[in-house]
């Protein structure tokens, strides 16, 4: 790593501690580009060669939260069926989507502030629902009832998203592993494998 990536990467740390520094006093709409660069201890010229403006910093927070969430998922979850995928896989992704979210607790926090949190909440739980349906899609997982598999994801997308922002609200207190097993027991292991129980009986 170059010397010009350090001084790269030590800007943008101060720009995200700036502005969720800046969020506990004051809301989103009040913080000026001017009130980040001031916090952060850069000029302007420097802030505007990684974003255009402050938007331009939350939705950066919110597409890589988005992609870096769906690669976790795509690269431990693989098989072309249920029965391919090993007990081991789930709860393995589940703990390193959780020390994904411990490391980058900051941007979330710093982006549910800015938009709100209901607003981010149904925003991630939309795209956490797109990328459950097509990992359902992919392993080849069918239910008789149209509306028990829609309802189902609906439920599992959403458990796991508030058991995450609760976490957080919390600091993090358990560890990743720990929150991994209890995610796992509570929605897959649980819910979700009862339901495929309930349907393969039928």
């Amino acid at each position: 790593m170059t010397k010009k990536d350090l001084r790269v990467i030590k800007t943008l740390k101060s720009i995200d501690d700036a502005i969720v520094t800046l969020l506990k006093d004051k809301k989103f709409e009040d913080i000026t580009v001017k009130d980040i660069c001031e916090k952060a201890m850069i000029n302007r010229g420097t802030y505007y060669s990684h974003y255009k403006d402050k938007y331009a910093l939350i939705q950066s927070y919110q597409k890589s939260l988005i992609e870096d969430a769906e690669n976790l998922i795509y690269k431990n979850i693989t098989g072309d069926s249920l029965t391919e995928i090993a007990d081991h896989q789930v709860k393995d992704m589940l703990e390193q989507l959780f020390e994904y979210i411990e490391y980058n607790q900051t941007k979330i926090y710093a982006t549910a502030l800015a938009v709100g949190r209901v607003e981010f909440m149904e925003d991630f739980s939309k795209h956490m629902y797109k990328i459950y349906r097509l990992k359902q899609k992919e392993l080849d997982v069918h239910f008789s009832d149209e509306a028990l598999s829609e309802y189902l994801i609906t439920y599992v997308s959403n458990a796991h998203l508030g058991i995450i922002y609760r976490w957080l609200e919390n600091g993090c207190k358990e560890t990743p592993k720990e929150m991994a097993e209890m995610l796992e027991l509570m929605t897959i292991t649980g819910v979700f494998k009862s339901v495929l129980t309930k349907e393969k009986d039928e």
